[in-house]
């Protein structure tokens, strides 16, 4: 083991100066307009973007039901299926 300590170079000392720029104004995503923000701002407030979330979900559950509708479908088919094939087995 060295017992050098690890000395940042100028440059080094930039790119971590302009990351931590950026980092303080960073952002995921498309950048909003003042407008959108506060648009998306007042409907957290007011909580209307709960209700257009649950909207999703309750849609998204709906999707499902009805795709679990089907697969049990064909689960009944398949048991009746084999439940046939069982009984001319042992005719």
């Amino acid at each position: 083991m060295t017992n050098q300590k690890y000395q940042p170079t100028t440059e080094d000392l930039k790119r971590w100066q302009r990351l931590d720029e950026l980092g303080m104004t960073a952002m995921c995503g498309t950048p909003m307009s003042d407008e959108e923000y506060e648009h998306r701002l007042q409907s957290v407030i007011d909580g209307s973007c709960f209700t257009k979330y649950l909207d999703k979900v309750l849609k998204r559950k709906k999707e499902l039901q009805d795709k679990l509708k089907g697969i049990e479908q064909t689960e009944q088919m398949l048991r009746a299926k084999i439940a046939e094939f069982q009984n001319q087995k042992v005719s």
